[in-house]
């Protein structure tokens, strides 16, 4: 019992206690007072920086100012000292007057000559107007501008042609018996063996031989496989081959149907490194119309043909021939029809001339007809009308 009593004894003091701390109220803390003293500091160096800046603005337009005043009057001051010391009119003609006589009895020995008084007068050489009016002149300015041009054209390297070279020979490729070489051949034909994949791997056989024989078989499948695909293999593989050979058959097929190997073939054409020049030069000289034919529509496929017209007058010796060898095979096919146009529109009269000079260096009796049209015709100019009675001189033909 009195250990009963003890803890509820306890109890009770605990709960008085309790009760009691309940009763006592905590202040509360409270937070201190912001300071906005920096805040202020900080304004007032922007506003002290913004008054010095407007400060130094007006001092700098003020020095300006005064800077440009001080200009004027140095100006004027030394205009005022040169008015002071200038010469005066009256007495220096005076003075001339007195002294005439005496300047005009100089020495004849000592007198020096005046090489102005000798010079042509530029006036009448560069003054447009006087060159169209003076009567003493030779040419007027249209005149004078095609003398010119024609001096000009008489400098270019087309000029010193004076007929069509022979193409130069070059060393045949040989011949191979190679057992592969001639199973790739024969699988290269269509009509033996219909299944492409096979063709395909034969076209690729065919490239290991850098022979005659295997020219002639990719060749063939360049220009009439049924695969478009194997065409431009075909027309690549001969590129790479680089021989004088193939640039007959990589031309055609710049005439293929289709655009894939057109591309393949303008790119092996411009990969060529032999002189392009000999090898329009050969076609033309095999004089088969049928061969010269189809090369000439196919250089206009490929647009060769108005590139070359621009080439006639360019300074390297090399690709004016090159574009005179190509204009003459279109001219021996009697594809002719954009060379008459040209000459007749393009806005370079060097040009003009230079086509109408590959005409006189081929001498095809074929253009005769067109050039006297042209000529009867009042919108060319004196110029190309005597380049054209140039050109018919040549043909040793003209009409009594």
């Amino acid at each position: 019992m009195k250990i009963y009593g003890f803890f509820s004894l306890l109890f009770f003091a605990a709960l008085r206690v309790s009760a009691q701390m309940s009763q006592v109220k905590v202040p509360a803390v409270q937070p201190p007072a912001e300071d906005n003293t920096w805040w202020y500091v900080t304004l007032f160096v922007l506003a002290v920086g913004l008054v010095g800046a407007v400060i130094w603005m007006l001092k700098t337009r003020k020095a300006e100012k005064q800077a440009r005043t001080d200009k004027k009057e140095k100006i004027m001051s030394e205009d005022n000292a040169w008015d002071a010391n200038s010469v005066d009119a009256d007495k220096e003609l005076e003075w001339y007057r007195r002294h005439k006589k005496a300047v005009g009895k100089s020495s004849p020995k000592t007198k020096k000559k005046n090489l102005a008084d000798e010079l042509p007068k530029t006036s009448k050489i560069f003054n447009k107007s006087a060159a169209a009016e003076e009567p003493g002149l030779r040419y007027s300015d249209k005149e004078f501008k095609e003398k010119l041009q024609t001096l000009h054209f008489n400098q270019l390297p087309i000029f010193k042609f004076q007929k069509i070279e022979m193409a130069r020979p070059f060393a045949n490729l040989s011949i191979s018996n190679d057992e592969a070489l001639m199973s790739a051949i024969e699988q290269t034909h269509d009509e033996y063996e219909e299944d492409e994949e096979v063709r395909d791997l034969a076209v690729r056989i065919l490239t290991r031989f850098r022979t005659r024989n295997s020219v002639e078989a990719l060749s063939q499948v360049a220009l009439y496989d049924i695969s478009s695909n194997l065409r431009s293999k075909a027309v690549s593989i001969l590129a790479d081959f680089d021989h004088e050979s193939v640039f007959e058959t990589i031309l055609l097929c710049c005439a293929d149907p289709t655009r894939e190997v057109r591309a393949a073939a303008a790119r092996g054409l411009f990969r060529l490194s032999f002189d392009r020049a000999d090898a329009w030069s050969r076609i033309a000289e095999t004089n088969d119309e049928f061969r010269m034919r189809q090369a000439a529509l196919a250089a206009m496929e490929a647009d060769l043909v108005t590139r070359s017209f621009d080439r006639l007058t360019h300074q390297d010796r090399k690709i004016a021939y090159e574009a005179v060898a190509l204009l003459a095979l279109m001219i021996r096919a009697g594809e002719t029809k954009q060379i008459f146009q040209s000459i007749q529109t393009h806005n370079d009269s060097n040009v003009k001339l230079a086509l109408l000079h590959v005409i006189g260096l081929t001498k095809d009796e074929n253009t005769l007809p067109e050039l006297y049209e042209i000529l009867e015709k009042n919108t060319i100019s004196k110029e190309l009308k005597d380049k054209i009675d140039e050109v018919i001189k040549r043909f040793d033909m003209i009409p009594a």
